[in-house]
């Protein structure tokens, strides 16, 4: 789910079944719960549906323009549902595309090796028109953690969480080792598509844009629980003892709602410049949706049952009561006049309520933006 602005309209992205490679639909719907229109996808019926990360995605441009890959062709709609784009993806014969997201005059876009040869990954940037402006290939290696032997992944995919950032003159690419859930991260260059900086394999999970070419990067499973701050360079320069999905404000005050801790209660949490963090409500360990951030510093989520909300001084209060469906919930979107439009399982919520707009930057909502384009430029 994305928009444009925060008067919509709302683009949503429906599947059917496991198969993620056949049978989508894209709807546009008004903030009145009004389809607009719909577009069946063709989809790309070879090769396995896990090499399939980008049949999720959605991106939507400064001028309404909704992207999305289908099959092997990049495809874009306007707001009246019209055919803006349709621009085909030169690729290798053994590759797919993962992960991609709108630039300034283009796109960038990470492949992985279908099964059949070893498993390097690439990233590239092309134009408008789909001409290859940098293209750089980074062979795998083997991976291991702490004691484990390392050995050449089986399936190397795209991260299932935050898998490709882009912060000023930085591009962050991540890819996980789905037989063993070890996690890489490469730091390229924006402008040429140098690798400057390798992060440390790890169990890593959620991922944020921090500030001008600055990220963060979780570790949670394989013994580890935290978060780094890594700078231009690659070096971290701060490390915090949670993991979750992270929120950061305009006044770069990050908050990360904890996902996972064996050993001490989840939490809401603030992280503080000095690696310091600041204790908010208790969290249910259940699962919950991706929160969102209004400009007042609230945070919204779903979980247990409903819409909840945590205040810049971190009080917890319920929003509304929301039906549950196995904890299916999903992106939280922060609309005009406080409206909410949230998903749970294969349905759409629309709620009314007191929450002020989401801010115009940082990093205030799953996949940073209304937009869902999880990128940051100069001007």
């Amino acid at each position: 789910m994305a928009a444009p602005s925060a008067v919509g309209p709302l683009y949503v992205l429906c599947t059917q079944g496991k198969e993620l490679t056949s049978r989508r639909t894209l709807l546009a719907i008004d903030l009145a719960g009004k389809v607009l229109w719909r577009r069946e996808l063709e989809g790309d019926p070879k090769g396995h549906w896990s090499q399939k990360s980008y049949t999720k995605h959605l991106r939507v441009s400064e001028s309404g323009t909704v992207f999305l890959i289908d099959g092997d062709v990049l495809l874009g709609f306007d707001e009246s549902g019209g055919t803006q784009a349709e621009i085909r993806l030169d690729h290798d014969p053994d590759e797919a595309p993962g992960s991609f997201a709108l630039v300034r005059g283009g796109f960038c876009t990470t492949w992985t090796t279908l099964p059949g040869r070893h498993r390097d990954v690439r990233v590239d940037v092309r134009d408008g028109s789909g001409a290859c402006t940098w293209s750089t290939r980074i062979p795998t290696e083997p991976l291991g953690f702490a004691s484990s032997e390392p050995t050449m992944p089986h399936e190397f995919s795209p991260s299932y969480w935050d898998p490709l950032l882009v912060s000023d003159d930085r591009i962050l690419a991540a890819f996980d080792d789905l037989g063993r859930g070890l996690s890489l991260s490469y730091l390229l260059d924006r402008d040429s598509g140098r690798l400057v900086a390798t992060t440390p394999v790890s169990g890593g999970m959620h991922k944020a844009i921090a500030g001008p070419s600055e990220f963060l990067a979780g570790d949670r499973g394989f013994g580890l629980l935290g978060t780094a701050r890594y700078d231009a360079s690659g070096a971290e320069v701060v490390r915090w003892d949670s993991e979750g999905p992270f929120l950061v404000g305009p006044d770069g005050v990050i908050r990360c709602a904890e996902s996972g801790n064996p050993e001490r209660h989840r939490r809401f949490r603030k992280l503080n410049a000095d690696g310091s963090t600041e204790d908010g409500p208790v969290l249910s360990r259940r699962h919950f949706g991706s929160p969102a951030l209004d400009s007042a510093g609230t945070a919204v989520f779903t979980q247990d049952g409903a819409l909840r909300a945590i205040d810049a001084e971190l009080h917890e209060r319920v929003l509304c009561e929301i039906p549950e469906e196995r904890d299916l919930y999903g992106r939280v979107l922060l609309l005009e006049d406080g409206l909410v439009a949230f998903t749970v399982g294969h349905e759409l919520f629309l709620a009314a309520t007191d929450l002020g707009p989401v801010p115009s930057s940082g990093w205030v909502c799953g996949d940073g933006n209304l937009r869902a384009n999880p990128v940051l430029e100069k001007p």
